[in-house]
């Protein structure tokens, strides 16, 4: 079996835990997702093993495992009316229809989404030997796929009306981790390690106060998620560029209005009655 199929098998294989944990009750549901995303580990290290070395057991195994984790919380662990994030009220028969037909779609695109994590981790493992035409476009791959993980996981976190405390702690953890290995992509050198370390903390460090912050905003949560991503992608983008030392001013308007741009949307769209 080539490497590709063995990546599709193995996507289609977890897409289809995460469909079947969607039968079980809501209070069960963490653990499942938590134990399909421990093997969701174990089969992409299974499927990347002929090329992993040192810091890469690490370093390309954090998408898959977060890609997972957050989709299944996204998809899962909320009630079954996602809708609902979107501060929309139905009636039970239709809420359940459309949280049934959301979770089917959303599994098929997460086994297509996962198969592109896996073939852009392998890419990156194949970039740190020798010189690669695809690796441009694996990193941009790698950046759209980690801010999509990072609105999973602070819809989610908001969803569950957590103290502000939990919601820093889980969006800066979250954080750290997904600008750890996005950092590290940018050259796939070792000895950039401190500077991934140092940068990826300062986001990890940023993220958490401005989840702390947008805590206390009355949003609804996808709209306060997004909010979350978009500073997320405004930081991830200007470090990066500092990290490769390509940063122009012009970027920096880049990021800031696009970061206007959705804050206002969240203004306009709040009910700031009660």
């Amino acid at each position: 079996m080539s490497k590709r199929a063995k990546f599709f098998v193995v996507s289609l294989f977890l897409g289809f835990l995460l469909w079947l944990s969607g039968f079980f009750g809501v209070e069960k549901r963490l653990a499942i997702v938590l134990s399909i995303s421990g093997i969701a580990y174990v089969l992409s290290a299974w499927v990347l093993f002929e090329d992993l070395k040192g810091w890469e057991w690490i370093t390309l195994l954090i998408l898959p495992v977060l890609f997972t984790l957050g989709s299944g919380l996204f998809g899962n662990l909320l009630p079954s009316a996602i809708p609902s994030m979107f501060g929309l009220n139905f009636q039970i028969e239709t809420s359940l229809f459309l949280g049934g037909v959301v979770r089917f779609v959303f599994i098929v695109l997460y086994v297509l989404g996962m198969y592109a994590v896996m073939l852009t981790e392998n890419i990156f493992s194949v970039a740190s030997i020798r010189t690669i035409q695809l690796f441009r476009a694996a990193r941009s791959v790698s950046f759209i796929l980690a801010l999509i993980v990072s609105l999973f996981f602070f819809a989610v976190v908001y969803s569950l009306r957590l103290p502000f405390y939990w919601i820093s702690l889980v969006v800066g953890l979250v954080s750290l981790l997904l600008s750890f290995e996005s950092l590290w992509s940018v050259d796939l050198k070792t000895e950039h390690l401190d500077d991934v370390y140092r940068l990826s903390g300062i986001i990890g460090w940023l993220m958490a106060l401005f989840a702390a912050v947008v805590a206390f905003w009355p949003i609804v949560p996808f709209m306060g998620g997004l909010v979350l991503t978009a500073c997320f992608y405004a930081l991830l983008g200007i470090l990066e560029q500092r990290l490769v030392n390509k940063m122009m001013a012009v970027n920096y308007g880049e990021f800031v209005i696009f970061n206007l741009i959705i804050v206002g949307i969240a203004f306009l769209t709040t009910s700031w009655r009660g």
